[in-house]
Formats: C-alpha cells, sequence, structure tokens
C-alpha cells in the first residue's frame, strides 16, 4: 500500500496579500489568504483562499477559527496598515504567532499611539485630540501655529496637513473631516526615516535614511539620501530611540517603518508603521542591508530567522517625481534604464501638484552606487531622459 506524506509545512494566514503572495510562495509554507474578495490570480497562488468581509471580525475569526482545527496556523498576520489591527486580533484569539494587538492598535491610531509613547517616555509632539473636527480650531489656538492636523487613525501621510495659519486649520478640517481628527504642534528638523526588524520583542534597525518633504500643507514625500548624513552617534541616537518607542508601543513580532524629526532638543516620534514601506523603500532597504523587509515580516511571523543577504550598495540616491503645477503628465521612457524608473501614472493622466492637500507623487527615480557625485550624475541623466513635462488640462 502506498502512503502519502503527511505535509509538515509551517502554515500562515495571511490578510490580504499582494505584496505577500509571492514570498510565501519562495517560503514553502501553507498559505491562507483572507481578502474581500480574494483576487482571481491570486487564489491560484494560495493554498486555500477565503473571501471574507474584512470589517466584519467574527466572521474572520470563525471562518479560520474552522481551519485552525483542521489544521493548526502557525501565525496570522498583514502588511497593510488598515488590515493590522484584524490580524493581531485573530492571531491572539487562535493563539497563534503575530503582532501584539496592543502594538497594532497602537499603529492604527495615532491619539492611542502618542499616549503610549508619551507615557512610557517617548519624545512626541505637543498634541491634543479633536474627536469632533470642530473643535480643531481650538486646540491649534491652545498649542500654538503652526500645527499639523490628521486623521486620528489610518491613512498615512495623505491624512496629515501643515497648517500655518487658522485659515489652514479651517481647510484642513474641511479636507480631512468628519473624521476625528489629531491635532499637533508642528516639529521643526530633519525628518529620518527608520526601516527595523522586531523579532521575539528584540528590535534591530537595519537602515536609517534622510527624508526630504514638499511645500505646502500636505507636505508629501520627496525623496530620501542613504547614507542619511548623520554622525555616528547621532545615527546611534536615532536607533536607539526608535528601539525604546517601538518596546513601549510593545512591538514583539514585526518590521517597521519609523518616521523621526530630529530636533535640537533630541529625536522626536512623528508615526511608525509596522510594516515594510511603501514605494521603491523596501527594495532600497534590501539593496542596502541584504534583507527585504516583506520576507521579513513573514520569516518573523512564523518564527524563523530572518534571510540576510549580501547588499549590493552602499549609496541610494532616491527622488520622487512630482510636479509643482496640475494637469495631464507626459514621459519618455525609450532608452531609459528601467528599474531605476517607477512611474504611477500612464501618459496623459492628470496628476495633482505636489502641494495640493490631496497631491503628492506619481513616480520615483532610484538610482544606486558607492560613489556621490557619479549618483548625482546618473540621477540627472535619468531624469533628463525622461522628457518629463506637465502641461495644463484644458478640458
Amino acid at each position: 500500500m502506498l502512503l502519502m506524506n503527511a505535509d509538515t509545512r509551517q502554515s500562515v494566514a495571511c490578510v490580504s496579500g499582494r505584496r505577500v503572495v509571492d514570498v510565501l510562495n519562495r517560503l514553502d509554507v501553507r498559505s491562507v489568504l483572507l481578502d474581500d474578495p480574494t483576487p482571481l490570480d491570486l487564489a491560484c497562488q494560495v493554498d486555500v483562499p477565503l473571501d471574507i468581509d474584512l470589517d466584519d471580525w467574527d466572521a474572520a475569526e470563525s471562518a479560520l477559527r474552522w481551519l485552525h482545527a483542521t489544521r493548526p496556523l502557525d501565525a496570522v498576520f498583514s502588511v497593510y496598515d488598515a488590515h493590522l489591527p484584524l490580524a493581531s486580533y485573530l492571531a491572539a484569539r487562535l493563539g497563534t504567532r503575530g503582532l501584539d494587538l496592543r502594538a497594532a492598535l497602537a499603529c492604527h491610531d495615532k491619539i492611542r499611539m502618542r499616549m503610549l509613547l508619551a507615557g512610557g517616555g517617548v519624545r512626541v509632539p505637543d498634541h491634543l485630540p479633536a474627536a469632533d473636527p470642530a473643535d480643531a480650531a481650538a486646540a491649534a489656538r491652545r498649542l500654538g501655529l503652526p500645527v499639523v492636523v490628521k486623521k486620528a487613525s489610518g491613512s498615512g501621510g495623505r491624512g496629515s496637513l501643515l497648517c500655518r495659519t487658522a485659515e489652514d486649520v479651517l481647510r484642513a478640517v474641511a479636507v480631512l473631516g468628519p473624521a476625528p481628527l489629531l491635532v499637533e504642534r508642528a516639529v521643526e528638523g530633519p525628518e529620518y526615516a527608520v526601516q527595523s526588524i522586531t523579532a521575539d520583542g528584540r528590535t534591530e534597525v537595519v537602515g536609517i535614511l534622510a527624508q526630504h518633504v514638499g511645500p505646502g500643507p500636505r507636505q508629501a514625500e520627496t525623496g530620501y539620501d542613504y547614507p542619511s548624513g548623520l554622525s555616528t552617534e547621532k545615527e546611534a541616537e536615532v536607533a536607539a530611540f526608535v528601539t525604546r518607542a517601538l518596546a513601549v508601543l510593545g512591538f514583539d513580532h514585526a518590521v517597521s517603518h519609523t518616521q523621526v524629526r530630529l530636533t535640537a532638543d533630541g529625536p522626536v516620534l512623528v508615526n511608525v508603521a509596522a510594516r515594510p514601506p511603501g514605494g521603491q523603500l523596501c527594495a532600497a532597504t534590501e539593496r542596502l542591508s541584504g534583507i527585504d523587509l516583506t520576507r521579513a515580516a513573514a520569516e518573523i511571523a512564523l518564527g524563523r530567522p530572518v534571510t540576510r543577504g549580501t547588499p549590493t550598495a552602499t549609496r541610494v540616491l532616491y527622488r520622487c517625481v512630482t510636479s509643482e503645477s496640475p494637469g495631464r503628465a507626459w514621459y519618455d521612457l525609450d532608452g531609459i534604464d528601467a528599474p531605476a524608473v517607477t512611474l504611477d501614472v500612464e501618459p496623459g493622466d492628470t496628476v495633482r501638484s505636489v502641494d495640493d492637500p490631496h497631491g503628492g507623487s506619481y513616480g520615483r527615480i532610484v538610482v544606486y552606487g558607492d560613489d556621490p557625485a557619479e549618483l548625482e550624475s546618473r540621477y540627472r541623466a535619468v531624469f533628463e531622459s525622461l522628457r518629463l513635462r506637465v502641461e495644463p488640462d484644458n478640458q
């Protein structure tokens, strides 16, 4: 009689996973994907696709608990801001590995995050909640201008506006409301993006990049540089600060992307995301550190050692493609080194200006190397070859 070998692979559930399905396949695990609905191309690549209303936590738990009873799961995780609380909730309810629910909720709720950090002695901007958006103006007066008005939950940078006047605050409320808001005093100083991995409560900072932001209330990201330009001592200070912040938030099993402002009085935490960074920052971090943060997120969830490759560059010059005015974007990719350019729009698509409250970047030019002058020259050559232009939209 022929006996079939039992499937001894680890089993993991991922809440929404286009960024991570390929990684799970390479890790050779039994994969369960929860989505609403599960895209057909991804459903064909996982072992168990589940179409679940991701806003119905009871239904998600019931479906996953049934699977867990028939074939135990080792972990539940997500690499998407909106689904981190659900993934951590499911992990806690099923008793599997996953990011601590306290940390997931703090990353989703900026007011909760600041309360935990301030209570743990980690510097955050002076702030006031505005559960009713109508209270934002009074909060701004009490804190003193300029302030940053942001949505209290989710949204990332697109839910945040810098306000220099009382009129700016009213406009921000109109754009961001009617959701509960957070008003905080604007922090002066250069900004840094810190990438880190936390396994079993131990955090390792794998990269610190100088972050550039654009003009206007949106303060959209416009680029990054590595090395950061900080001295060894200052980098160590920022790394220790972020490590402390993640411990206070309860991080145990996750990767993270943290934004820090460096003031004359030391670091101030702007935001923590319990996921790999967006854009091309994940690829940049892998080139510079040898660590694929999306793969690391899955490996940490599963309790595996993080895979470490060999870094292939010592410097990166990363610039977002933006426009000073709205209109239709045109460009030419002929003859351009394809890996260096990522564009989110097709030729002729409408784009907003970088200082528009709803604007931001619509592409990235990223070049790597070892020599700063060569890097700048290569970036300039790519940018000029792109022949980027934005023409007024007269329609």
